[in-house]
């Protein structure tokens, strides 16, 4: 006696397939994400990299100095990983000092400068710090302008009002976004706010023009 037909285990198993998710290959991921960056600044791009990573708590593998690889001892878990966002510290061949930084960015004002010193710190210099106080900004201008603050400590409070500044601990600043923007992008330019001296210059002669108007109409009435 034959038994009844029963459906084919293939023709199941087909039925039960679902059609495979089509995902981009790594590298057209890669090709995608420089097309968006191609043609900005560098530090543009670094910016856009760090706020990605630190978002996403990405790490990569740090590269390794090919000269004295054989040499070295092997590193352990916690050297041989870093954030994307935190770029290793320049080689002496290209890391860049204070005073040419300044050059570039050309800041025109004492607020300005400061902002310019502390994105040096934060992002550019070979020791980076994330906050600067009132002796980094004296040490910056000495090195970069020849030159130090009579009140140091006046230029940051003036800075944090303007909005560039953050304060940290006592006696600590930290760059903010708006910072950060003014020096990546702004500077150099040909706009600003004025130096704190050179605003009230202008108070006093308008003050001087409005006394003087002021007499004249009084002698011809």
């Amino acid at each position: 006696m034959n038994s009844p037909a029963t459906p084919s285990a293939a023709s199941g198993a087909g039925s039960a397939q679902s059609t495979p998710t089509v995902t981009k290959s790594d590298f057209l991921a890669a090709e995608e994400i420089k097309g968006i960056l191609q043609g900005r600044e560098k530090a543009e791009q670094e910016r856009i990299i760090r706020w990605v990573t630190e978002s996403l708590g990405l790490m990569i593998m740090a590269p390794e100095a090919s000269a004295h690889a054989a040499t070295r001892p092997a590193p352990t878990p916690a050297q041989s990983f870093v954030h994307l966002g935190e770029s290793s510290a320049p080689t002496p061949a290209s890391a860049k000092n204070i005073k040419s930084f300044v050059g570039e960015r050309k800041p025109k004002s004492d607020m300005q400068f400061a902002a310019v010193a502390a994105y040096f710190h934060r992002f550019e210099s070979p020791d980076r710090k994330d906050t600067i106080n009132a002796a980094d900004l004296q040490e910056a201008s000495r090195l970069a302008r020849g030159y130090g603050f009579k009140k140091p400590l006046v230029t940051l409070n003036n800075s944090v009002r303007q909005g560039y500044f953050d304060r940290a601990s006592r006696g600590q600043f930290r760059l903010n976004a708006v910072g950060e923007n003014l020096v990546a992008m702004a500077l150099p330019g040909t706009g600003g706010e004025l130096p704190p001296n050179t605003t009230r210059r202008s108070g006093r002669n308008q003050a001087r023009k409005r006394r003087k108007m002021q007499s004249k109409k009084t002698n011809v009435s």
